[in-house]
């Protein structure tokens, strides 16, 4: 029989039977408290972190490489990389409290490119659904030929929050993803998966400030939520979105985004190809989505950034923002792991 040890959350807010030898990602996990995770737990993507306040082992090599020297001698760790050994005391946000599992049902697949789609999710139980603009979920896709022990992945919420009931995800096919092979080649309406969330710190911060948004691909999801949340709650915000594809096969929902700008005071919305091909017959902005932002953004210090898309991408619209004056303070980014 293995020994039982005791966590205590927050400062004794909440304590949980842990089992000797088990991740404190799965002792959490088993308890209902869900720390953000992208890869299942697995020591990938770095997103569990927290703080140990008593009781931490030395740290690994995995813990290592996604923490800095200060953060690892300030007690953070990652969740899953941690074993329990003993008793421990534990700091983690509140907002993960708020993090559940949500069992909810395929309603509806609309093919929006050769490699996006948008998916539609009701939920089955619980009926109402915790969702955040800008959060993310993260999407169990059940055991089958293509992922026998089933695989656990993020995506980005894109719809309207004032909906409880129902979730869309703008969802791209990644060449090696097993999950996105499931869900593109095996999914069906009526199917029901688990849905865990909703993480990430990705948010509309509530200042005066004017907002620059930029997104590639599958990136639209995360902001097309908050920009709905603007028009819906009347945020006073004026906004622009920068949105870069390669060519006019793989833009998607223009004439919703354009609709946005009719429907939100102050909101701009600037498509570009890259390499537009030659029977597109493009009348937009061309080139790279970092030469487009630095051709329309001449000054940018008493702005701020949101941005979404491949880590190249978003790294490369850092410098450029940075170059017009915007601190990096003000940049606020999902990159996709």
């Amino acid at each position: 029989m293995s020994d039982n040890y005791e966590i205590s959350i927050n400062h004794g807010a909440k304590t949980i039977s842990a089992q000797s030898g088990e991740s404190l990602f799965q002792a959490l996990t088993r308890n209902r408290v869900f720390i953000p995770t992208a890869c299942g737990g697995r020591g990938i993507c770095g997103l569990c972190r927290l703080k140990i306040t008593e009781g931490a082992q030395q740290p690994n090599d995995t813990e290592k490489k996604h923490l800095k020297d200060h953060e690892l001698q300030d007690g953070m760790r990652l969740a899953c990389q941690s074993l329990v050994k003993n008793n421990l005391a534990i700091e983690i946000p509140e907002a993960y409290y708020q993090a559940s599992q949500y069992r909810v049902k395929i309603s509806k697949i609309t093919q929006l490119t050769h490699d996006i789609l948008l998916l539609r999710c009701q939920a089955v139980e619980p009926k109402f659904i915790h969702v955040e603009a800008g959060a993310w979920m993260l999407f169990h896709a059940p055991p089958s030929d293509i992922c026998p022990d089933g695989v656990k992945r993020s995506f980005s919420i894109a719809s309207d929050t004032r909906n409880k009931q129902a979730l869309e995800f703008i969802i791209r096919r990644t060449p090696k993803g097993l999950c996105t092979k499931w869900i593109f080649e095996q999914m069906q309406v009526g199917d029901e998966v688990t849905l865990e969330g909703p993480h990430g710190d990705f948010r509309l911060h509530d200042t005066p400030k004017d907002a620059i948004f930029i997104a590639g691909g599958s990136g639209l999801s995360a902001i097309r939520s908050i920009l709905l949340e603007i028009k819906s709650q009347k945020i006073p915000k004026r906004a622009t979105l920068f949105f870069g594809a390669v060519s006019r096969r793989d833009l998607y929902l223009l004439d919703e985004l354009q609709t946005l700008e009719k429907d939100i005071p102050g909101f701009t919305f600037i498509p570009a190809l890259s390499a537009p091909a030659a029977d597109d017959n493009w009348q937009g902005e061309t080139g790279l989505i970092t030469d487009v932002v630095a051709k329309h953004l001449q000054d940018a210090q008493n702005k701020e950034a949101y941005l979404c898309g491949s880590p190249g991408m978003l790294d490369a619209c850092i410098k450029v923002l940075s170059s017009k004056g915007m601190p990096e303070s003000a940049i606020f980014f999902d990159k996709f792991v």
